[in-house]
């Protein structure tokens, strides 16, 4: 395991000092210590959660720090300390004289022993028993599978978990009341609906190939994607790959052979981008479509170069408001280059306006909170402009607020770069 300290540095002008914790562990399997002390110390909805006085609010940050999908997770991380530099320029003066540790924990992704883990050190310490008192809420898992492996644990540790990416259709319908995972991004039903749609409504297509890479979000979003098509007298041919694999030159082989309007890939990259070269290579001309998770321009984009013009994708990055991206480039030192960085700091704010709105300051200057009055707070959450638009919940933890809208847009490849379009 490696743990780099970040602490203190200012980005910026007028800008508070956010201290980072980074962790990024070996991507081996669960440990077994970490995941028994989830029921030894004692964290619970009922347990109200106690900062010394002189201890920061932590908000922790679960995302994949190392490996394939680690872009998406750096940016995550990234979004959040940009999210937590904005608040505490306009509203610091809520939380007076109490710092904000921005505590990342690399989770894995798809890797859900990966993720118990991070959950474990979040809310336990690296050691399973050094506790972090600080811990008001978590900002993520970044990914589905790894959230379905966490949505219980931090539920029945009292924790609030705000996701802006993680997407499976079922992660907040599935938990148990009160629910304490809500999440700031569009869900895979509303993005395969989006999906669907495109080619029915602008391509006309009656033929397709779905391609799914095995995990729980690639898997959710093809299943959403499939029942719409078929309903609409779509001829699906659906197959499944395995996450890791890189020789796709017999499928691709039989795709251009099929020679189907349009395939659709729903997973991550390496596998998108290796994916949709072996189909160019192959022959295949027809239109490829993916989604959020292969979306990424070092990832996709760069690795393709010229190749990559014409690609289609849905749930790509919203055109950010000048001010906010002038704003990360100065904290962080570059753009944003994947699809989330708006929910997640908007997830963010949600978090510490709601802390902010149920903190309690104790004769000895600690802060209580209460994580039902808390989880409460953040249910009932109103953001008319947040950065990824308007945001509130329903009684599940989805986002509602801007309809079927939610942050949810079509782009292509064009001259090298992603470009929104409507249809």
């Amino acid at each position: 395991m490696l743990a780099l300290l970040r602490s203190p540095w200012t980005w910026g002008v007028g800008l508070a000092v956010v201290v980072v914790v980074v962790v990024v562990l070996a991507t081996s399997g669960g440990d077994d210590e970490t995941e028994s002390a989830i029921t030894d110390i004692e964290r619970s909805p009922d347990v109200p959660i106690v900062i010394p006085a002189g201890e920061p609010i932590v908000i922790g940050v679960s995302a994949p720090l190392s490996g394939p999908t680690e872009t998406l997770g750096s940016e995550a991380r990234d979004a959040v300390i940009v999210g937590v530099e904005l608040w505490k320029e306009g509203s610091g003066d809520a939380l007076p004289g109490r710092e904000i540790e921005v505590h990342a924990e690399d989770d894995g992704c798809f890797e859900a022993d990966i993720t118990a883990r991070a959950a474990g050190h979040l809310l336990y310490g690296n050691d399973g028993h050094d506790l972090i008192p600080g811990l008001v809420g978590v900002i993520g898992p970044m990914c589905s599978d790894g959230a379905s492996r966490v949505v219980a644990v931090y539920a029945q540790a009292g924790i609030v978990m705000i996701s802006g990416s993680a997407t499976r259709s079922d992660l907040t319908t599935g938990q148990t009341s009160p629910g304490f995972f809500f999440r700031t991004a569009y869900s895979n039903s509303q993005e395969g609906a989006l999906q669907a749609r495109y080619l029915i409504a602008r391509l006309g297509a009656a033929t397709a190939y779905l391609i799914d890479d095995s995990g729980t979000y690639g898997t959710d979003l093809a299943n959403s994607v499939q029942s719409r098509l078929r309903q609409s007298g779509v001829e699906v041919t659906r197959v499944s790959i395995e996450a890791g694999d890189v020789d796709f030159s017999e499928l691709a082989a039989q795709v251009t052979a099929d020679n189907p309007e349009v395939v659709i890939f729903e997973g991550f990259n390496p596998e998108g981008a290796l994916l949709y070269r072996q189909l160019r290579d192959a022959g295949y001309g027809g239109t490829f479509l993916s989604g959020d998770g292969v979306a990424v321009t070092s990832d996709f984009i760069e690795p393709l170069g010229e190749l990559a013009e014409g690609a289609v994708f849905a749930g790509c990055s919203l055109t950010l408001p000048d001010e906010f991206l002038l704003d990360y480039v100065e904290i962080i030192g570059s753009e944003p280059v994947t699809a989330f960085p708006a929910h997640l700091a908007d997830a963010t704010t949600v978090l510490l306006d709601a802390v902010a709105q149920v903190a309690e300051e104790g004769e000895d200057g600690s802060l209580v909170i209460d994580p039902l009055e808390l989880r409460d707070a953040v249910s009932a959450s109103t953001i008319l402009l947040g950065v990824s638009g308007a945001i509130a919940f329903d009684e599940n933890g989805d986002r509602v607020g801007d309809g079927a809208t939610v942050g949810l847009t079509m782009c292509k490849v064009e001259d090298g770069r992603f470009v929104n379009f409507e249809f």
